[in-house]
């Protein structure tokens, strides 16, 4: 390789600057060499074609392998899981071939659930697709067994496989791994993953302080409370704004409650007189009171951004955003359905609904969210995912015209299969959308969809002759997806 390194340098500065000698040549090319060079009848140009001819000829000849003698592989271990079957085989193959994120998914988790693993030669495909689909790789790793382990050796890319805890990368690696550490800490053990952080506390910069404060939301509780408002004293103002954010989502930090105690001081029912006295109504009366210039420091605006709500009305609404529903309930003594119809009855108060949204979907209250949505007239699709999944169904139906797009976002975060009912209203709207919903939407959806949609795609077509075509080609792809689908589960159930 060198001597052909020195061929390539003299071409590059030419003969005139540079002349090619023996002593850079390989010791084999030695006899070749002096009988060209000393051919007198040559010029030194084709002295050294003549030359590079015979290296270039030498080198086609092969290479010696280099030899590394302390070099030692170990054997890989011996599986304790059986392959799967050539059925489940021949379907992994196509599903890697159409390149499906969610149908390698789906076939994986089958494979994982009947302890089974991949034959060796399949692995590394299934790595070269590990390198980028990161959250595969969990699945990935386990499905290859311990000829996997073995092989990932071999590749830095593969490297997959860590004997490395949590623990380890805590301490060790870099802000990214640490933050994942910690995040799968905090799911197993939360008081475990907030110790690791206030070990360290003092130790880290204010940015690395503020990216890893952020995964204490996972399993945020009131255990958390004394060491995050022990941080309010903290210099960094990002720090700060991280603090104030995860105390606004515990119902017992001294901010929440400090917003609480303002709202019911002024927010109260009042009953009145009706016409001739015959007969009261119960109503709201809202005067903001109770408050001193610290709830200002807090995150919370003097002044309106909108012309819709007064200073006043606008440190209402953005208190009543922080506030859990349910103490609502206990300061009025009424249900949930009987509140939110206090606020619609005037014109006023019903300037705040939106906030009763926003703080619904903070505090994850799923009662109220189906309240709400049940009796509100506006519909706010954020509130559908706090409701059980036949609930999201019968509203995402009922509200599916006006907020399709939202709603098919909404619906692809589902873990279950899609109705048939909603797969079929879902597909009329991306059948005529077909630029928007492409290939990428069928691939990415088709764990959700149930194969008896199959049987009625061809009522989906768009009147637009246009795209038309379009959607009978898309309808035979679908097809392909539901049938790779449907003989994953075949295969994996094959006796």
């Amino acid at each position: 390789m060198e001597s052909w390194n020195n061929i390539i340098n003299t071409v590059l500065l030419g003969t005139d600057k540079i002349q090619l000698s023996n002593v850079e040549l390989s010791a084999d090319l030695n006899e070749a060499f002096e009988q060209i060079n000393q051919n007198d009848g040559l010029d030194k140009e084709d002295k050294f074609l003549q030359v590079a001819a015979v290296a270039f000829n030498y080198r086609q000849s092969g290479l010696s392998a280099f030899k590394k003698e302390e070099l030692s592989i170990k054997e890989a271990q011996t599986e304790t899981l059986s392959y799967c079957n050539k059925e489940a085989l021949h379907v992994l193959n196509d599903i890697l071939e159409i390149q499906s994120r969610s149908l390698l998914k789906f076939w994986l988790q089958h494979c994982e659930s009947k302890q089974q693993i991949v034959p060796p030669e399949i692995i590394p495909a299934l790595f070269d697709v590990a390198i980028t689909q990161k959250r595969l790789q969990s699945l990935i790793i386990s499905c290859c067994g311990k000829r996997g382990e073995w092989l990932q050796g071999f590749n830095t890319n593969w490297n997959f496989f860590t004997t490395e805890s949590d623990e380890d990368v805590w301490q060790n690696g870099s802000t990214d791994q640490r933050k994942i550490a910690l995040g799968k800490t905090r799911v197993a053990d939360a008081v475990k993953a907030r110790t690791w952080l206030q070990q360290t506390w003092q130790t880290e910069n204010a940015n690395t302080k503020a990216e890893l404060l952020k995964m204490l939301e996972i399993s945020l509780s009131s255990d958390d409370l004394l060491w995050l408002e022990s941080l309010l004293e903290e210099k960094s103002q990002k720090i700060k704004e991280v603090v104030f954010d995860l105390l606004k989502q515990i119902q017992d930090s001294s901010i929440v409650l400090n917003y609480w105690n303002v709202l019911r001081n002024s927010i109260t029912l009042k009953k009145e007189k009706t016409l001739l006295g015959m007969m009261s109504k119960t109503s709201l009366h809202i005067q903001i009171t109770g408050f001193d210039a610290s709830l200002f420091k807090t995150g919370i605006e003097k002044l309106s951004n909108t012309k819709d709500l007064t200073d006043d009305e606008f440190i209402i609404y953005q208190l009543i955003q922080f506030v859990p529903p349910q103490n609502w309930e206990l300061h009025f003594n009424s249900t949930p359905q009987q509140i939110i119809e206090y606020f619609i009855k005037d014109k006023i108060n019903k300037k705040f609904l939106p906030a009763f949204v926003n703080a619904i979907v903070r505090f994850k209250n799923s009662k109220w969210a189906l309240t709400f949505v049940d009796n509100y007239q506006t519909f706010n699709s954020s509130l559908i995912p706090l409701l059980q999944e036949k609930e999201q169904e019968k509203f995402s139906l009922q509200y599916f015209e006006s907020n399709a797009d939202h709603l098919i976002q909404i619906a692809m975060k589902r873990e279950t299969e899609w109705s048939f009912e909603l797969t079929a209203t879902i597909f009329k709207h991306t059948a005529k959308n077909i630029y928007q919903y492409n290939k990428t939407f069928y691939q990415e959806t088709i764990h959700l969809i149930p194969h008896s949609i199959v049987a009625e795609l061809e009522k989906f077509t768009p009147q637009e002759q246009y795209i038309q075509n379009s959607w009978s080609n898309m309808s035979e792809y679908i097809m392909k997806l539901v049938s790779l689908k449907l003989q994953t589960i075949q295969a994996f159930n094959l006796k």
